[in-house]
């Protein structure tokens, strides 16, 4: 895209050469599994309730996402480090990024900062992904990310309107929406329809649990 070809030859020219040693779905998998690692972490801090429980939980993901980056940054493809994918990705999580330090901060209610903010980050940035994939003619993967988003913006209204009933399963159903769209795309040849209807089958499962709880 003409808006980011400026941003990408700046970022060409400063990055270090990449090993070449991560591959694409290397590079998906590494990110299903910080994001399982991390939600997943997140969501027993929750459960057990220890103190500061939202600095650690922080912690935690500075750890991982200064891992992934680094990976990504030292180890991942070209086409990967410097694509209009990437940059919608570091545009949503950003912002996302940015209203959870404000809730940590207590100037965001910790609601919207630790689970609005990255449901709805996930949502357009697979959004985003899809569309662009769509775009470069990779329709069949287009689609299946566009489903993923699709699953994700119906999770962020089902916390709109009820969230109380989801709440004890809030970041395993975060935990789901990071990794699993990540994990098929990278290891399975399912039609969109079919990853869509994975990942919903998923996300339902967590949502019974939480209403079990």
């Amino acid at each position: 895209m003409a808006v980011t070809d400026g941003l990408r030859a700046r970022l060409r020219h400063v990055a270090p050469a990449t090993s070449g040693r991560l591959d694409e779905s290397g590079f998906l998998l590494a990110g299903g599994t910080a994001g399982l690692l991390g939600w997943g972490g997140t969501q027993v801090l929750a459960w057990v309730a220890v103190p500061d429980s939202a600095l650690l939980a922080t912690a935690l993901w500075v750890v991982l996402v200064c891992g992934f980056a680094g990976l990504t940054v030292l180890h991942g493809p070209d086409d990967v480090r410097f694509s209009d994918a990437m940059f919608g990705w570091g545009t949503v999580n950003g912002t996302a990024t940015a209203l959870t330090v404000a809730g940590v901060s207590g100037l965001v209610p910790p609601r919207v900062a630790f689970w609005f903010a990255w449901v709805g980050a996930a949502a357009l940035g697979y959004l985003w992904t899809g569309g662009l994939l769509v775009r470069a003619g990779a329709a069949e993967r287009g689609r299946s990310y566009l489903a993923s988003g699709g699953v994700a913006l119906a999770v962020l209204a089902l916390g709109a309107v009820a969230f109380e009933t989801i709440a004890p399963v809030a970041f395993l159903l975060l935990a789901a929406l990071h990794a699993v769209p990540l994990v098929l795309d990278a290891k399975t040849e399912f039609s969109p329809v079919a990853r869509g209807a994975v990942v919903a089958l998923v996300v339902g499962v967590i949502v019974g649990t939480g209403l079990l709880a």
